[in-house]
C-alpha cells in the first residue's frame, strides 16, 4: 500500500475542533477514493460510502429536503445495514460529488448539524460546463484540499527509502554539502525512474511490485485515453477537437527551450483566443498544472507555462 501525504492532512482535519465538511479536489485516478476510504477505515467505527458516478440513483436522496434527519433516513432505507449513523462515530463519503450538486449544497446543513463527519471528493468541481451547478455553493461551510499524484518524496517511500535517508538528503540540501556518492547515484537512478513512471498510484504500484515497464506503459496509456475522453465529455461541440489538440501538444510544448505554452505549436494558425477551451479542458480539470511566472518589464508582466 502506498503511503500518501494526504493522510496527515486528513488526520489534522479530523483533530480540528468544529471541523467543517471536507472537499478533496484532484485529477482522476490520483488516489482520492482509496486514501479517503483507508483513512475512514482506520479512524471511524462506521463508513457510509456513496459514489454518484457509479450509482446516479443516490442523487435522489438529496433531491428533496436537505434536513439531516431526512437524509439519514433516506440513506438508511436505501443502503440498509451498510448505513449506520452514530454521532461522532460515522463518516459519510460522497465520491464524485460533482455529479450530485445538491449533495454539495447539503454540506452546509451537515456542518450546522455537526453529528457526522463528511468528505466529498471530485475531479471536475468548479469547472464550468461540467454537470449542473449546485443550488448554493456552501461558502464558509466546507474545507477544501487539493490532492495530486505522488511527488518524488512519496515515490521514495514507495521504493522503501527510509526516513533517516530522506532526512540526510534534506540536511545536505539545507547546508549545501554533498551526499555520499553511493547515495547520490541511487537518488539519480530513482529520479530517472520517477520521470518515466510518473506519480499516478496505479503506475507506481505496478512498477514497485513488478518492475515491468511494459505494464506501466499500458497503464499510462489507459489513463491518458480516459483523460482525453473525460475532457471532451461535457465540452461544447466546437471545443472538443481544440481541447484534444491542446492536450496532445503538451509533449511538444515541453520539448521546446521556451516552456511557455504557445497555441501556434498546437496547430498552425492557432490563436490565443482559443485559450478558454484549454482552460476548461486541462487547467481546471486538474490534468495539467499551471506554472505562473512574473518578470519585470514595463511593470509586471504575467506569463504562463508548465511545471
Amino acid at each position: 500500500m502506498l503511503r500518501r501525504k494526504i493522510t496527515d492532512q486528513l488526520l489534522a482535519w479530523k483533530n480540528t475542533p468544529g471541523r467543517k465538511p471536507l472537499i478533496i479536489k484532484g485529477c482522476r485516478q490520483c488516489g482520492k477514493t482509496f486514501s479517503v476510504l483507508e483513512f475512514a477505515r482506520k479512524n471511524y467505527k462506521h463508513t457510509v460510502y456513496l459514489n454518484f458516478f457509479e450509482n446516479p440513483d443516490y442523487a435522489s436522496v438529496f433531491s428533496g429536503s436537505l434536513e439531516i434527519d431526512n437524509i439519514v433516513m433516506m440513506l438508511s432505507a436505501l443502503l440498509g445495514k451498510d448505513a449506520v449513523f452514530e454521532p461522532g462515530q460515522t463518516i459519510l463519503i460522497l465520491d464524485e460529488i460533482q455529479d450530485c450538486p445538491e449533495a454539495r449544497t447539503a454540506l452546509k446543513f451537515f456542518r450546522i448539524d455537526g453529528r457526522y463527519d463528511v468528505i466529498g471528493t471530485g475531479s471536475l468541481l468548479g469547472v464550468k460546463g461540467y454537470g449542473k451547478e449546485p443550488r448554493s455553493v456552501p461558502v464558509g461551510s466546507e474545507t477544501v484540499l487539493e490532492m495530486y499524484p505522488l511527488d518524488f518524496e512519496e515515490f521514495l517511500w514507495a521504493n522503501d527509502i527510509t526516513e533517516p535517508v530522506i532526512a540526510l538528503l534534506q540536511r545536505s540540501l539545507d547546508s549545501g554539502s554533498p551526499v555520499p556518492e553511493a547515495l547520490h547515484n541511487r537518488m539519480r537512478q530513482l529520479l530517472l525512474q520517477y520521470t518515466v513512471v510518473g506519480g499516478m498510484p496505479d503506475a507506481v504500484q505496478t512498477f514497485v511490485t513488478s518492475r515491468q515497464m511494459d505494464e506501466v506503459l499500458r497503464i499510462q496509456r489507459d489513463i491518458v485515453r480516459s483523460y482525453e475522453d473525460d475532457m471532451v465529455k461535457y465540452a461544447e461541440k466546437k471545443d472538443k477537437s481544440r481541447i484534444k489538440e491542446c492536450f496532445q501538444s503538451i509533449p511538444r510544448q515541453l520539448a521546446k527551450e521556451n516552456k511557455k505554452f504557445q497555441y501556434s505549436v498546437v496547430k498552425k494558425g492557432s490563436k490565443i483566443c482559443r485559450k478558454p477551451a484549454m482552460d476548461r479542458g486541462c487547467w481546471h480539470h486538474h490534468t495539467v498544472p499551471q506554472s505562473v511566472h512574473y518578470r519585470a518589464a514595463s511593470g509586471w508582466e504575467r506569463g504562463r507555462g508548465y511545471l
